[in-house]
């Protein structure tokens, strides 16, 4: 495995793992700020609490599914070390 090979893995381990959340955050945000907008209640606590809602079911459902692109980008490394070691 090369240096820019490592790179791109670790990349899409982080992807993987922060993808689904920072979606999820995004619809739920644009969702609460439109029907807060309509009803023009401005209470801050609704969206903290439905985003950690949200955030709690997602990882329980995908968690995972996250943290497989971790494990196989952390074997990757530690199989790759004596490569990047030995030239």
């Amino acid at each position: 495995m090369s240096g820019s090979g490592l790179s791109l893995d670790a990349w899409l381990a982080f992807a993987q793992l922060c993808g689904p959340i920072m979606l999820l955050m995004l619809v739920i945000g644009i969702g609460i700020g439109v029907l807060q907008t309509a009803t023009q209640l401005r209470e801050a606590a609704i969206p903290f609490i439905l985003k950690m809602v949200g955030l709690a079911a997602l990882t329980t459902v995908a968690g995972p599914f996250m943290m497989m692109g971790i494990d196989h980008f952390a074997a990757r490394v530690m199989l790759a070390i004596p490569s990047f070691i030995h030239g």
